[in-house]
């Protein structure tokens, strides 16, 4: 009975094992996937040959197109009706600039007024002066490369035709409205903004707000931003650079001015070149018309006041706005102690009217304090060249974008902290939310003493100038809620700062 068992068992174990296949059943499997292997390679092939055929029709096209490119033809309302409104202040009191795009050339009329039913004041642009565009095309097309022009957009690009008119006298703390005419068929509704006053608001009227922003971009992050500024209803926008991210993709400029529209039409938007609007043949690999910078000088900064203020570069200027004349600096021109931008900066400076404009702010995109792990030592060479000039003439604050988080930094000077001395107090607004996240801190304990309040968050600013000796700026959270209290502030009180984090902090009288 034993050996019985011991032999069922030895049975067993040989039977779970499966049989080979006989030779004829192998020799179809292998066929078979020979046969696969063949189909594969036939369809890859095909696949290369179509990709390849595309791509040198497409590099065919902008070959053609680069040697003679071709001009959009108007004809139709479409073609001419303006859209992505911008608005910014003019330079002079009462003065404000309108720029917009139409998708071909066309004459064009703005009228503009304080009164929407009576619009008496008319501007006409002409092409060369007031109206620019650009052509973005590859250096050198390649006919098999399948991504020879995607860095520039489809098939090459063409931007819209970019307007800019000068609108004014307007009456000042009242409400201007200016419609646009192009061509017998292009006409846009009336539009509207509030016109501020540059000098500080006076007694009993509600203080001027102000938004302070920084490396926005186009995600839902920076869509939350968009619509809280929007809520606040500032008279102006202030930003700090590193608008669009297009990245030489020219269609994002396209999109981020759609997306922006509803605040760009309404409320005045200065900005600085962040490094994301460089866009150079060094980073982007086609030619652009002109050089670096192209397509942030033709969309935004040609409506910048730099002529009124001065400046030979729409890159860098100023103006007042609130009581509050702001210093818009570039932190992609040289900034050297002998070039234009440092000789621009003393000249504009040493004109400041402090009875009209008491406070004086000045804008970089590269900040020259931070903390963040992210882009440390970036904005040296700048505030090595320019932070003396800056203490000189009594600036309080420098607002600041590029690290994407924020902070605020304590009255100082050289890096000193100050106590009954002068110092300027610095704030960094990169959190607006675009596509490249927050950038973290270090450990608190690393934090060096001039470092009052940092977070690695999303959000912006504001600062609400109240009269001609207080000011507040406050920094406010995205994540909060649209009515919470600020995350952080801090006073300016006329050649003083309060702040809340470091109240022995206080700037001289002396400045």
């Amino acid at each position: 009975a034993g050996a019985a068992v011991v032999a069922s068992t030895a049975y067993n174990a040989v039977a779970v094992v499966e049989p080979l296949p006989p030779p004829a059943v192998a020799n179809r499997e292998k066929i078979r996937l020979r046969s696969r292997r063949r189909t594969y390679m036939h369809l890859t092939g095909i696949a290369f040959m179509v990709i390849a055929l595309i791509c040198m029709t497409v590099s065919i096209f902008q070959h053609v197109a680069h040697l003679a490119p071709t001009k959009i033809q108007a004809g139709g309302a479409a073609l001419v009706l303006p859209y992505n409104f911008v608005v910014a202040l003019g330079g002079e009191d009462g003065y404000a600039r309108v720029s917009f795009t139409t998708k071909a050339p066309a004459e064009c009329t703005v009228s503009f007024g304080n009164d929407a039913a009576h619009l008496v004041g008319k501007v006409s642009l002409s092409w060369g002066g007031d109206v620019a565009s650009y052509v973005c095309q590859d250096t050198d097309p390649s006919w098999l490369w399948p991504f020879a022009w995607s860095k520039c957009g489809p098939i090459g690009y063409h931007s819209g035709y970019v307007n800019v008119a000068k609108i004014g006298p307007l009456q000042v703390n009242q409400f201007a409205y200016y419609q646009v005419r192009c061509g017998s068929d292009g006409t846009s509704s009336v539009q509207r903004f509030f016109m501020p006053a540059a000098t500080v608001p006076a007694a009993g009227d509600k203080p001027v707000t102000l938004a302070l922003i920084g490396d926005v971009g186009q995600t839902i992050h920076s869509n939350l931003t968009y619509h809280r500024v929007a809520a606040m209803k500032p008279h102006a926008i202030i930003d700090a650079g590193d608008l669009s991210y297009a990245d030489c993709w020219q269609p994002r400029w396209d999109s981020y001015a759609n997306m922006v529209e509803h605040l760009s039409q309404t409320t005045p938007w200065h900005s600085v070149p962040g490094n994301h609007e460089i866009e150079g043949v060094e980073d982007c690999g086609y030619a652009m018309m002109g050089g670096e910078f192209v397509p942030y000088k033709v969309r935004r900064a040609r409506a910048m006041p730099f002529v009124e203020s001065g400046s030979s570069d729409p890159l860098y200027y100023s103006f007042d706005v609130g009581g509050v004349h702001f210093v818009m600096l570039s932190s992609y021109s040289d900034y050297s102690p002998l070039s234009a931008q440092h000789a621009w900066l003393r000249r504009d400076l040493s004109r400041v009217n402090h009875t009209r404009t008491p406070f004086i702010v000045a804008v970089t995109h590269a900040p020259w304090y931070q903390t963040n792990v992210m882009h440390q030592g970036e904005g040296d060479a700048m505030k090595a060249s320019m932070e003396g000039v800056l203490l000189e003439y009594g600036v309080h604050l420098v607002v600041s974008g590029h690290v994407h988080a924020y902070e605020r930094v304590h009255a100082v000077s050289s890096g000193a902290v100050l106590n009954q001395t002068c110092g300027i107090q610095y704030v960094v607004v990169g959190d607006g939310g675009n596509r490249e996240g927050v950038y973290p801190f270090p450990s608190a304990d690393t934090a060096p003493e001039w470092s009052a309040y940092r977070e690695a968050a999303y959000g912006h600013g504001s600062l609400k100038v109240f009269n001609s000796t207080h000011a507040q700026f406050q920094w406010h959270r995205g994540a909060d809620a649209a009515t919470a209290t600020p995350a952080d502030e801090s006073w300016l009180v006329n050649n003083q700062v309060h702040d809340r984090h470091h109240p022995e902090a206080r700037r001289s009288s002396l400045c």
